[in-house]
């Protein structure tokens, strides 16, 4: 079995995952969302690995009153939520057909619009 990847591999990942949508490489301040996802993926093999571990992902156990009732495995909540999570985590990236071009391509930096009355006014007042 090959060894599981690291979050430092996921984070790597993700970066030239970026760079690929967007055709630069990713700002600084998108780090803490990259190592978020990327330790989420972790988790998310991990929980995986466990799930196909197991025989069965239901497990008969006595009930209160000596009858014999399925479990499903606590670990598939865990599972649906990671995922879940992961998913959102792909779109805040950019990473995802949720994320429409223009909020990957969307520039941050724009100065304020130069028309902009109340930066006239705040300007006029600092001088």
């Amino acid at each position: 079995m090959a060894k599981p990847k690291t979050a430092k591999q996921y984070e790597a990942e993700l970066r030239r995952m970026i760079k690929a949508r967007t055709g630069a490489d990713c700002e600084a301040w998108l780090t803490p969302q990259i190592r978020a996802t990327a330790m989420n993926m972790v988790m998310l093999d991990k929980i995986q690995d466990e799930l196909t571990d197991m025989d069965s992902l239901i497990t008969p156990v006595p009930g209160s009153m000596g009858q014999v009732k399925n479990e499903v495995s606590p670990l598939l909540p865990h599972y649906d939520k990671t995922q879940r999570t992961l998913l959102m985590q792909f779109e805040a990236l950019g990473l995802n057909y949720s994320t429409t071009p223009s909020k990957v391509k969307e520039d941050t930096k724009k100065g304020v619009d130069e028309t902009d009355p109340m930066a006239e006014y705040y300007k006029g007042k600092t001088q």
